[in-house]
């Protein structure tokens, strides 16, 4: 059988659990696997580079966002952002001063600056890693084009607690661990070839 689109692999899912009764919960589990990789996997196939303007204190993180890989300030030369805590950030903010900004924060789903940007309009960039596409909106996406096995396991152990079958959810469990710790042993090794895709992202 084919596992290249989300209606293959739930009819995969089905055939491994040789059951024909769980249309309506194939794709919950489908969904639990997705937050799990959300979670566990950090890997290039994920990270994405956007722009924008950054003139205010605060900046809205992308809605996909999930981890900050790097960000800078588009200046001659780059400036590197440096991370601190909100705590530290703040002690790195003079009242009513504004400058270039030198460090930044994350609170809730906004960036944080440090100084406050001065009149110029500096442009960010950030490279990040971004949420897997769910497939309950997509016919198909990266991890299941590259990893289709990830999404079977991943799905088929969480399946286990709702039929009661608890005997297999170490077999499942163990094999989806392999394969997140493959998948990541194989990204290690690519990790410096190649550069992090570009997209455009109006909402940020």
């Amino acid at each position: 059988m084919a596992l290249t689109n989300y209606t293959e692999l739930q009819a995969s899912i089905a055939d491994f659990l040789n059951r024909s009764d769980l249309t309506s919960v194939i794709p919950d589990f489908i969904t639990m696997a997705e937050a799990d990789m959300n979670r566990t996997l950090r890997i290039k196939e994920m990270s994405v580079r956007t722009r924008a303007p950054l003139n205010s204190q605060y900046l809205k993180l992308p809605v996909d966002f999930l981890g900050m890989r790097n960000i800078e300030l588009l200046t001659d030369p780059v400036t590197p952002l440096e991370f601190r805590n909100l705590q530290n950030l703040d002690l790195h903010r003079v009242s009513n001063s504004t400058g270039k900004p030198k460090y930044y924060s994350i609170m809730q789903n906004n960036l944080e600056f440090a100084p406050v940007p001065d009149s110029t309009e500096y442009t960010l960039e950030i490279v990040y890693y971004q949420k897997i596409p769910p497939l309950a909106a997509n016919t198909t996406n990266h991890i299941l084009e590259n990893h289709p096995d990830l999404y079977v396991y991943s799905s088929l152990s969480h399946s286990a607690p709702y039929l009661h079958s608890d005997e297999r959810i170490g077999v499942w469990a163990g094999k989806y661990q392999q394969i997140i710790e493959q998948i990541t042993k194989s990204d290690d090794k690519a990790r410096f070839s190649g550069e992090a895709p570009t997209i455009t992202f109006n909402a940020f």
